[in-house]
């Protein structure tokens, strides 16, 4: 009986993944132009290498591509994610990449993924109106920077401030969440 539970929950798992994209073909999504506007069509899913530094789109399947690079654009969709383009503060200067929304609010929070010495590793980049900023720039000073881009809820940044239980850099997407939920956008 045990096994075919578990069998059963294996087939389940099976089919609520999602859709595997394959690299190098068109999928339907969209570009998000520098006004805003949304323009339907196809795009390259291209390789994770490529994916953060340009997007090829095809208004129509078997249209002529076109190329963009962060600067021409705002972002894009494509199987099932959306890419913004960020101007963020790396380590040392300023980077700006087409990054994976993954948590969306007043404090969004995107991803990419790169590559060096034979393994990948993910970014996490926090945004808020006023900068971007590479959560490994946090390694030194994580409480009085993550505070200052919390400041605006007081309660939230005196926590962080303090040190309190919870509020570590461990604990950075549960405090994003706190502060997306209490914010007012």
């Amino acid at each position: 009986m045990k096994y075919t539970i578990f069998v059963i929950f294996l087939t389940i798992s099976a089919f609520a993944q999602g859709q595997d994209y394959k690299i190098s073909q068109f999928y339907e999504g969209y570009i998000i132009k520098k006004d805003g506007t949304k323009e339907r069509g196809y795009i390259l899913y291209d390789d994770e290498s490529v994916r953060y530094e340009s997007v090829t789109f095809k208004k129509e399947q078997k249209g002529k591509k076109e190329r963009f690079k962060p600067k021409d654009i705002a972002g894009y969709k494509v199987a099932d994610k959306v890419y913004h383009t960020v101007q963020f503060q790396d380590i040392p200067f300023k980077n700006t990449k087409f990054l994976v929304l993954e948590k969306e609010g007043c404090l969004n929070m995107y991803s990419y993924r790169t590559h060096s010495e034979g393994a990948w590793s993910t970014v996490m980049i926090l945004k808020n109106d006023e900068k971007a900023i590479n959560t490994q720039n946090f390694i030194m000073g994580y409480a009085d920077k993550m505070a200052d881009l919390v400041k605006d809820d007081q309660e939230l940044a005196a926590k962080i401030k303090n040190k309190e239980k919870g509020y570590s850099l461990l604990n950075i997407e549960a405090i994003v969440d706190e502060y997306n939920s209490n914010c007012k956008k």
